[in-house]
């Protein structure tokens, strides 16, 4: 799925400051998806027994049916995925270096709503430090603060879901993808913002003794 909105590698910025944060959100969205692209590399292999199991509450036929539907997408449109995957994302990072404290992408449809966030509030809760300290960082390095970033576990779902209409498959088969994803990519989120937080203080986003941009 094409898409028209601008990535951070060509940000239509010219001043000196605008210039060092966009390179800056480069060097940091980099980091990330290094390590993304290996967790999704973790999903696509280890995908086919785990898929059974949340396919427990159908009936064998329609199980079968829908296995095979999701393998074969894995199996022949899997860098279509992840592409779309990171296109998606890309957004987000676009919108942390103009410094606009908002969503980049769509919300998610009504019913598919709960489920994204109970995902996301599991992940909220187990790493509130790490995500305050990458937010805080995120927030120097920009130079304003900001509550909405790239990394919020919400965001990551919200992008994943979005990317699963690349791919031939059905609404209830891509709810399963997203479930893959949670249980692949999203369980191991502390390497994500882990990769973010270590590439952050290599940028010299120090949180010790700093006070936010704003005054926070």
């Amino acid at each position: 799925m094409a898409s028209n909105q601008p990535t951070a590698d060509v940000l239509p910025f010219r001043s000196p400051d605008a210039t060092r944060r966009v390179e800056s959100v480069k060097q940091v969205r980099s980091a990330v998806v290094r390590k993304l692209h290996l967790l999704m590399e973790g999903l696509c292999v280890n995908a086919e027994d785990a898929l059974f199991e949340e396919m427990r509450d159908l009936d064998e036929e329609r199980a079968l049916a829908t296995h095979f539907n999701v393998m074969r997408a894995l199996r022949t449109e899997w860098p279509v995925l992840c592409r779309e995957f990171v296109t998606q994302l890309n957004r987000s990072w676009v919108v942390l270096a103009q410094r606009k404290d908002r969503q980049a992408v769509a919300d998610a449809p009504a019913d598919m709503t709960p489920t994204l966030k109970a995902y996301s509030d599991r992940n909220l809760n187990h790493y509130k430090i790490l995500l305050e300290e990458v937010r805080v960082r995120f927030s120097l390095m920009v130079g304003g603060s900001v509550a909405f970033h790239p990394l919020l576990p919400g965001n990551l779902y919200l992008c994943f879901w979005h990317a699963t209409e690349a791919v031939d498959l059905t609404y209830q088969e891509r709810k399963l993808m997203v479930a893959l994803f949670h249980r692949f990519v999203m369980d191991r989120f502390g390497q994500l913002a882990a990769a973010a937080n270590q590439q952050l203080v290599h940028l010299g986003m120090s949180v010790a003794g700093r006070r936010l941009p704003g005054g926070h």
